[in-house]
């Protein structure tokens, strides 16, 4: 569903009826009062939308009296090179089902609102993804949707773009200082849903395994999430079933997988993120303490990177983050800045819990 605010929603309106109308002259608008009642917006908004065909010579104010179309302007192809706006995306890798389910929301928008989106890998580095924020503003892009690499760093060059307004979407990472739109899941209220799903499944020995919440904001959000979900649905404190995993490497995971779980041998349920790279190593660090998934222990992942196959042998858990609305909005927010208006939007969607080793999938899933 379109995230398009009024100010749009009007100038779509406006640029039917001068349309309609084949770009006649002298062809009386709207007034303010009734496009603010049409559709239930403020007088800013249908202000900004006819001085945006204003500013084109579309329409021209007469004082008194209202506005007009000046039929000095021939009808324009949307898909003209003219009317493209260029955008940037700045991701660090399109590897997992999460990224690549972005992009299909951020491209879908794109190809509806005559957008033109750039991709950029800045392949988890800080420079890098400087280098291509830099870079967007010099290109004559007309705005950014960033989705940072994991530091606790914040881009400086984004710090500068965003400060004088330039449009900018952030995607999954929220930076307190910086003036820009937010998209993400709801990860706080996601892990309470998660506990709560494992409550209801019975399970009473859970790991959650995270990075260290100085990386981004979502890890602090889901674990927080987690601890106050197993306080109130299990009642006591959660601490001695997170394990913090500095760097994520498989060696790592590996470790800490066996050592818990050797220490903790009634564990039933391991929740972590779902790319491969982690559940690999967890599979492997069951293995060689002669434990199966799903039968001797429950995989519960953010996202389902599996194949159909897999899916169907590991049955896991699946946290389902909604990461094409995620882009789609992020594309949305992006276009109503673009579109003169300055408001930054913070937008946390909903997830779905689903329970693979209860679904039957008919199709192969492509990773």
């Amino acid at each position: 569903m379109s995230q398009i605010r009024p100010y749009k929603q009007v100038l779509n309106f406006l640029n039917e009826i001068i349309e309609q109308s084949a770009y006649a002259p002298d062809l009386k608008l709207p007034s303010e009062r009734m496009l603010a009642t049409k559709f239930d917006a403020s007088r800013r908004s249908i202000r900004l939308a006819y001085d945006k065909l204003i500013e084109e010579n579309i329409v021209v104010k007469v004082h008194g009296k209202g506005y007009f179309t000046t039929g000095k302007k021939e009808k324009r192809d949307k898909n003209s090179p003219l009317s493209v706006k260029k955008i940037y995306f700045i991701v660090p890798a399109l590897k997992t089902v999460f990224a690549q389910n972005i992009l299909n929301g951020i491209t879908d928008f794109c190809d509806e609102h005559t957008m033109d989106v750039s991709i950029k890998l800045s392949k988890s580095s800080l420079e890098k993804e400087s280098q291509y924020v830099n870079s967007a503003y010099l290109a004559d892009a007309k705005g950014i949707i960033l989705f940072p690499i994991d530091n606790e760093l914040v881009n400086t060059e984004l710090l500068k773009l965003a400060s004088n307004r330039y449009p900018v979407a952030v995607i999954d990472r929220y930076f307190k200082n910086v003036n820009s739109s937010f998209i993400s899941t709801d990860n706080f209220n996601a892990m309470i849903e998660a506990v709560k799903f494992l409550k209801s499944k019975k399970h009473e020995n859970l790991l959650y395994l995270t990075s260290p919440t100085s990386l981004a904001t979502t890890v602090g959000e889901r674990l927080n999430g987690f601890l106050t979900g197993f306080e109130k649905y299990y009642g006591k404190k959660g601490n001695d079933s997170v394990i913090t995993i500095q760097d994520f490497s498989y060696e790592q995971i590996f470790n800490g997988v066996t050592s818990y779980v050797k220490n903790n041998p009634k564990t039933e349920v391991i929740i972590c993120p779902g790319v491969r790279a982690v559940t690999d190593a967890i599979i492997s660090a069951l293995n060689s303490m002669k434990l199966s998934i799903p039968k001797d222990i429950k995989l519960m992942v953010f996202d389902n990177d599996f194949s159909y196959t897999e899916v169907n042998l590991v049955k896991p858990y699946v946290i389902e983050q909604d990461s094409y609305q995620i882009g789609y909005s992020s594309a949305a927010a992006l276009y109503n800045q673009i579109y003169g208006d300055l408001r930054t939007v913070s937008i946390r969607l909903p997830v779905k819990i689903v329970d693979y080793s209860k679904k039957r999938l008919n199709k192969k899933r492509s990773l």
